[in-house]
């Protein structure tokens, strides 16, 4: 199981856990938000404003945009899965 619970959603884990029996199948949405540019953005803030200051920047921005897509993934009642790199699920 420890193999698997990077691939497995949180309330998914719980449920398993406390022994909770899961539906079959349920409906539900996926989003999967990949930012468009990110490498050269990357580059670009580096280059521009050094190092330290783009990556300071470059975290201030992509918080800017996660707050905003969890803010409304959280209002329909879902749960956000994973983050990686710049990719959000």
């Amino acid at each position: 199981m420890n193999l698997l619970t990077a691939y497995i959603p949180m309330d998914r884990r719980q449920a398993i856990v406390n022994n909770i029996e899961l539906p079959e199948q349920t409906r539900g949405t996926a989003l999967f938000a990949d930012i468009s540019g990110f490498t050269p953005l990357t580059g670009a803030l580096a280059q521009e404003l050094g190092p330290r200051r783009g990556a300071e920047e470059l975290t201030r921005q992509l918080n800017a945009v996660y707050n905003a897509l969890i803010t409304q993934v959280h209002d329909y009642s879902g749960r956000v899965l994973t983050f990686t790199g710049d990719e959000i699920t």
